[in-house]
């Protein structure tokens, strides 16, 4: 049997991001820079008051308290304003330019809230109360770094910095293809295409379901076919273990660009992937999971999902790990996937009862215990790398 990181890297070798395109940074939500992008002015873009109050010259008012002059008023949205001169203030607004010259905002709660002249009744040091131009991102600087997946708050960080389009990966195409009479005659829902599809739309993939497709080799190659021409990556489920009515190994097992097997995990032994050819040339994976829903679920968070992240030009995620709440006894030459439950921070319990087929459990899980092959015994305290499951 292939090791679990062996298969996952039999499948990222098929895999690569997805050219880059350019998109208004309005429609860019949940994408994936290609590149750097900069910022095309400064953050602020000019000098202004942080807080309605008084501009003054900060030497003006290093006693207290003092009287000044008023010399007008500055709004948002006003032009330029012209110096202000030594000994005089002028009232201003939150956002305002602010006057050359002056070095400090008294706020209006520290004064008489004067008009013709103001009374101010506490020392201000130099530069409280003026936000700078540049002073939290200068043109040209890096403003979202490439492989960031763009949020709402970068979609605001760049429109503030005067980016209009960014080079993004686009979002990846996934086609989901259910297969087995089983599912085609209405016995057993298709639960595999709800959760393979809610899976992979968090992730930024765009999502169409192709089946399910009845046990029938040349039916699921005209849909496979199908499936190619819309997607960037195709998800089977069902048909890749040792039955006599295993549709997907039968179909795809003697081309040359497609591998089954066995894959030392529990659950989810028998695996499969390959690619095929759509129009024009263009080559999309193939990943083939088991179907047993809880197989296929697991095998989805293994194996597809860094599929995704590579297709969407987002680095491949850090393992996460956790320490045990109650020890965990297993013996297997594969690796064991347990459900499991979040406890306190970063301390995980096994839900007990545990089935390898138990969707109830995995509906209970906050993530799966990722137990190595070989292990012994794991005691309380043990950490242990488990994989998320929201």
């Amino acid at each position: 049997m292939d090791s679990v990181e062996a298969h996952r890297d039999r499948i990222l070798g098929l895999t690569a991001p997805l050219p880059a395109v350019t998109v208004p940074v309005a429609d860019a939500v949940g994408l994936v820079t290609a590149a750097d992008v900069v910022a095309a002015v400064d953050l602020p873009a000019f000098d202004h008051a942080a807080m309605d109050g008084y501009a003054v010259r900060a030497a003006d008012v290093a006693t207290e308290p003092v009287v000044l002059p008023v010399a007008g008023v500055v709004a948002a949205g006003d032009a330029e304003q012209p110096a202000l001169d030594a000994g005089t203030a002028r009232r201003i607004m939150t956002g305002a330019p602010a006057p050359a010259g002056a070095d400090v905002v008294v706020p209006f709660e520290w004064t008489d809230r004067g008009v013709e002249q103001v009374r101010i009744d506490r020392r201000v040091a130099s530069a409280q109360n003026i936000r700078r131009a540049g002073e939290d991102l200068v043109a040209g600087a890096v403003a979202v770094p490439a492989g960031t997946r763009l949020a709402p708050q970068h979609l605001a960080l760049l429109v503030a910095v005067g980016v209009e389009s960014a080079a993004v990966h686009p979002a990846p195409r996934v086609a989901v293809l259910a297969t087995g009479e089983e599912l085609t005659s209405g016995q057993v829902p298709d639960s595999n295409t709800v959760a393979i599809a809610a899976a992979a739309a968090p992730l930024g993939s765009v999502v169409r379901s192709f089946g399910p497709v009845p046990d029938d080799p040349a039916r699921l190659v005209a849909r496979l076919a199908e499936a190619a021409e819309s997607a960037d990556l195709v998800v089977t489920t069902g048909g890749v273990s040792a039955g006599d009515h295993d549709v997907v190994k039968a179909a795809l097992r003697d081309r040359d660009a497609f591998w089954f097997g066995s894959v030392a995990v529990k659950p989810g032994r028998p695996q499969g992937c390959g690619v095929v050819t759509a129009s024009g040339g263009r080559r999309v994976p193939v990943v083939c999971l088991p179907g047993t829903p809880v197989a296929a679920y697991s095998s989805f968070r293994l194996f597809v999902e860094p599929a995704l992240r590579s297709l969407g030009g987002v680095a491949r995620r850090a393992s996460a790990r956790a320490a045990l709440d109650a020890p965990v006894a297993v013996s297997s030459d594969r690796t064991v996937l347990l459900p499991a439950r979040y406890v306190g921070p970063g301390r995980v319990a096994q839900l007990p009862g545990h089935v390898g087929h138990s969707q109830r459990l995995l509906a209970s899980a906050d993530v799966l215990l990722v137990v190595p092959p070989g292990a012994a015994a794991l005691p309380a305290g043990s950490e242990v790398e488990i994989l998320p499951l929201g």
